[in-house]
Order: structure tokens, then C-alpha cells, then sequence
């Protein structure tokens, strides 16, 4: 299976291949996941599953807030 991955890769060049299988999203996700836990924390403090939902909230909105961009005026 990866031989046949890697011909694909040889045949259509790295940029083409990346774009054919969506790989920027993929790596795009598992970006935003790296940041998360390293800037928030791997894991919830919450036990009650109602307030965990609330703390990955919480903790998306922050994570929001510090990608988007800002204007200067």
C-alpha cells in the first residue's frame, strides 16, 4: 500500500498529491489539536461530563480568539 502511496506522490509531484488527498486539512486539524493542549492543557480539571463540555468551550473560544486576526485602527 505505501509503495503504491509513493508512486502516486512521484507521479502527480508533493503539491499536487497533497491537494488531491486534502492533506493541508489534515494537517491544518492536527495543528489546531497540538496547540490546544500545549497552550490549554491535555486534559479536563471537570468531572461532570456537563462541565467538561463546558470547559472545552471555554477553552475553543480562547483558542478562537488568539487565531483570529486583528485590525489595527
Amino acid at each position: 500500500m505505501r509503495d503504491i502511496l509513493v508512486r502516486g506522490i512521484r507521479k502527480l509531484g508533493r503539491k499536487a498529491w497533497k491537494k488531491r488527498v486534502k492533506y493541508h486539512r489534515r494537517s491544518m486539524a492536527e495543528t489546531a489539536m497540538y496547540r490546544f493542549k500545549i497552550l490549554l492543557g491535555d486534559h479536563l480539571r471537570s468531572r461532570k461530563f456537563e462541565n467538561q463540555w463546558a470547559e472545552v468551550l471555554i477553552k475553543v473560544n480562547i483558542l478562537n480568539q488568539m487565531n483570529t486576526p486583528r485590525t489595527c485602527s
